[in-house]
């Protein structure tokens, strides 16, 4: 399945150019200055900053200022979120569901045009469901675990009587 994420996530990728020119310009002020960085700047000037939260595009930035400002460096972190949410979703649905359940819904994910579509954009939505992804994947195991540790002192208590 992550596979066939990779596949779908960035084939063609570059005919995409920068994607988004708004979120991409974003970036490029984002390089000049700690400043703009800091504040997710969309102008040289550091007047106007971006309409979204500041973490996907410190990472988009990260990713242009190693690999050299381009389409692919800017849409990078986004194909990869997205590889990285069938991965997690994989894993949620098995702990809960088993592995066939976890496949099918990895599969859906990784096919899914609209998903397919957001993870080759510069919008930061495919790191917004990494993040709830991973949320979801802490709650499940905090759950599991919190139960396990409360079924062993349970034995515990039995066996001391």
């Amino acid at each position: 399945m992550l596979l066939l994420a990779a596949l779908c996530d960035f084939y063609g990728q570059q005919r995409n150019g920068y994607a988004n020119l708004y979120y991409a310009a974003a970036i490029r002020s984002m390089l000049q200055s700690w400043h703009n960085f800091f504040f997710v700047s969309f102008d040289p000037g550091g007047f106007v900053s971006v309409d979204k939260p500041p973490l996907g595009f410190w990472i988009q930035a990260a990713s242009a200022k190693l690999l050299g400002f381009s389409g692919f460096s800017i849409l990078l972190p986004q194909a990869l979120a997205g590889v990285a949410s069938v991965g997690m979703l994989y894993l949620i649905v098995r702990r809960i569901f088993g592995a066939p359940a976890g496949l099918l819904a990895a599969l859906f994910l990784a096919l899914t045009p609209i998903s397919v579509v957001t993870n080759r954009n510069n919008t930061i939505d495919s790191l917004l469901v990494l993040a709830v992804l991973l949320a979801a994947y802490a709650a499940a195991s905090a759950g599991t675990h919190r139960r396990s540790r409360h079924e062993a002192a349970r034995c515990q208590s039995m066996t001391a009587l």
